[in-house]
């Protein structure tokens, strides 16, 4: 028996019950999946529902891959997240530790020797630099 617009309409909303996600993915992957439909039912005209759940999947088996494939999408974008937070996280502590090496540094030379000023007779001021 030919399967009907009504059985079609049931077999994608029992579909979008299973599916959690937003509904902008929802209406997107079951405009995608409706028009795998469309082209199953032109190659196999007077195919059944039955049929069409033996080649298409049920309703479970479709909205369980669609959410593994979710999932793995998902995971991907995370990772990459939280790569990229790592590598924002190396270059600043890069950032300080070299700032760090340049404070001690400068302070490092400030410690081996002073400058000491004094004034001369003619009023120039003459700056020493005295060696510890």
């Amino acid at each position: 028996m030919r399967i009907t617009e009504r059985e079609r309409k049931q077999y994608l909303k029992q579909i979008k019950k299973l599916l959690v996600c937003k509904d902008s993915q929802k209406r997107k992957f079951l405009k995608s999946f409706d028009d795998n439909i469309e082209e199953f039912l032109k190659d196999n005209p007077d195919a059944s529902y039955d049929e069409l759940q033996k080649n298409m999947g049920t309703p479970q088996e479709i909205a369980n891959e669609f959410l593994e494939n979710e999932s793995a999408v998902h995971i991907k974008r995370r990772t990459t997240i939280v790569k990229l937070v790592i590598i924002g996280i190396i270059i600043c502590l890069i950032i300080v530790a070299i700032t760090f090496v340049a404070v001690f540094i400068d302070a490092h030379e400030a410690n081996h020797g002073y400058f000491e000023n004094s004034i001369t007779d003619e009023g120039i001021i003459e700056e020493t630099i005295i060696e510890e």
